[in-house]
């Protein structure tokens, strides 16, 4: 037998499972704050009313980036010294090309049986862009904390989340296929999959996530595809807004 391999969840794993599912539940939080934040700018609110809500919804995050980050670390059974190295870069993004071809696949099928070629996440934040189609310092403001949750929070939290937290105090550390297929599924019922197809291609993004941690049971790979992806979709958005 391997035991390092072999290694168990720290803690009770009833606790750490009502954990997860707190955790579950606030992981969104940030994505709302800015969801606030459009609404208040698009409805021409008071700058400063703009700009207190921007504050809060700044600290908020901050504070749930702390309070992912400083759970895992303490939970954790993996080590999380890990380098980038051009290799590591690379493979990522080999991971990223495949999964985009995967959901190109996904959203042709998709279109050609549902005649919808976005699923009913995107379309929810590109409503909540087209808000913000008319400039001003107040919609700018929004508008970016918008990208920094979308590119940057929202895969930092959910990577910490859905492959750390899930995976390490769950679940064995030997442990691969329930905690790479239940996570996935999670992951794309968060994602307001309104048909089959929406539901794989949030399902193979899971997948994808997983098997870049996986490799190296890290985070960073993971989180480094999950931002990648997360830029593509909110660039094609700001085109689609401005064109």
């Amino acid at each position: 037998m391997n035991y390092a391999n072999n290694v168990k969840p720290k803690g009770n794993r009833i606790v750490n499972i009502l954990i997860f599912i707190g955790l579950l539940i606030i992981v969104s939080s940030p994505t709302m704050f800015a969801g606030a934040i459009i609404h208040s700018a698009a409805n021409h609110e008071n700058l400063w009313i703009v700009i207190s809500i921007t504050i809060i919804g700044m600290i908020w995050t901050i504070l749930m980036m702390w309070l992912f980050r400083w759970y895992y670390q303490k939970r954790s059974y993996e080590t999380q010294q890990h380098q980038f190295k051009l290799k590591d870069i690379l493979i990522n993004i080999l991971w990223l090309i495949g999964m985009r071809v995967v959901i190109s696949i996904c959203i042709v099928i998709m279109e050609s049986v549902y005649n919808e070629n976005t699923s009913e996440n995107d379309k929810i934040l590109m409503n909540q862009m087209e808000q913000l189609r008319n400039l001003s310092v107040s919609t700018v403001i929004a508008l970016l904390f918008f990208l920094i949750i979308i590119v940057f929070v929202a895969p930092y939290l959910e990577e910490i989340l859905f492959r750390g937290i899930f995976k390490e105090t769950i679940f064995r550390k030997s442990a691969f296929v329930l905690p790479l297929l239940i996570s996935s599924v999670i992951f794309s019922s968060l994602h307001g999959s309104t048909n089959w197809i929406s539901f794989v291609m949030y399902m193979t993004l899971g997948l994808g996530f997983y098997m870049a941690y996986n490799r190296r049971k890290n985070l960073k790979d993971s989180m480094m595809v999950h931002m990648l992806n997360n830029a593509i979709a909110a660039t094609s958005m700001v085109v689609m807004l401005f064109s």
